[in-house]
């Protein structure tokens, strides 16, 4: 994390001139809070792969005969979701901000720097954030883990596989359930689409609550596409959540699929956030020779405990 400020530099010089200057002058983009493993349930394991097995019972009924015939077969399939370990690894020297307009970020009493304003600004205002969009935006929807290279900082979309990198799996080895739509998602049709995706669910699963998942422009485009069918009916409400005459299917929008024109739904509980016990603690401070290190690693990992109770449209 090298402080960059040469453009600081070149504008207000280089130099430190009190001027009532402090952190409300300092802005920073706003960033993505995360929200896909929100909805998620949240286990806590001691291991790097939990493990699951899903049990798939056929036919058993049959006609009656005298005769014992024997039928029906109980199979027990394995179901893996692997935790991932990733860290943050930063480092920076706050006395590079001595000479400039961010003066005021460094200090003239305190000895350790790891003690300096800056880095609580860094850790508070600019890492912590980065962390959740990172994690929300690169990794939990379209994250494809990849093994590291020694010595070499790797991706944040490469840190763990994400849903969507799941769901593609279970589709092509016909473990989840791949739903077919009769058009593409389009803003003037996509209400019908989501009754059609509703109505391709299994019908025993009606009392269970389900989330139906998609990204945030097309719930928008969901709601905009009803209110333009139905806007004028005297019994019309804006925004309901749910879907209509299924009131166990909640319509959800997710940041993390941006641009993305899935739809998947699974039982609230089959949807899991794996976590080791430590969790993600505050970045460690270290600090060598004037250079603070930000340093910190947790496991997680995003899945399903039964991949069967999946539903998902792949466009």
């Amino acid at each position: 994390m090298s402080l960059n400020t040469q453009e600081i530099l070149k504008q207000f010089g280089a130099y430190y001139l009190e001027e009532g200057q402090n952190m409300e002058r300092l802005r920073s983009a706003i960033r993505q809070p995360s929200v896909t493993a929100s909805y998620a349930r949240s286990l806590i394991t001691e291991s790097d792969m939990y493990r699951s097995a899903n049990s798939i019972l056929g036919e058993v009924i049959q006609q009656f005969q005298k005769k014992f015939t024997e039928k029906g077969q109980l199979d027990f399939l394995p179901n893996e979701i692997p935790l991932r370990n990733m860290k943050v690894d930063m480092a920076m020297y706050p006395d590079d901000l001595k000479a400039s307009w961010l003066g005021f970020l460094t200090s003239l009493t305190e000895q350790e720097r790891a003690n300096w304003p800056i880095v609580r600004y860094a850790l508070e205002h600019e890492i912590a954030p980065q962390i959740q969009q990172d994690l929300e935006m690169k990794a939990y929807w379209s994250g494809k883990y990849k093994a590291p290279i020694l010595g070499t900082p790797g991706s944040a979309d490469e840190v763990m596989d994400g849903i969507k990198t799941l769901i593609d799996a279970g589709l092509a080895n016909n473990t989840m359930n791949a739903i077919a739509l009769p058009d593409t998602l389009r803003k003037d049709n996509v209400f019908d689409m989501v009754e059609e995706f509703t109505d391709s669910i299994d019908q025993v699963l009606d009392p269970v609550p389900m989330n139906i998942y998609m990204s945030y422009s097309w719930l928008r485009a969901y709601y905009r596409d009803k209110r333009n069918t139905h806007g004028t009916d005297i019994n019309y409400v804006a925004g309901t959540p749910t879907v209509d005459f299924a009131p166990n299917r909640t319509l959800v929008g997710l940041p993390s699929m941006k641009d993305s024109d899935y739809l998947w739904a699974t039982p609230v509980d089959n949807y899991v956030h794996l976590r080791k016990v430590n969790g993600m603690t505050e970045p460690r401070l270290e600090e060598s020779k004037r250079e603070v290190f930000f340093l910190s690693d947790w496991w997680e990992g995003l899945g399903f405990l039964y991949n069967p109770l999946v539903y998902a449209y792949k466009p």
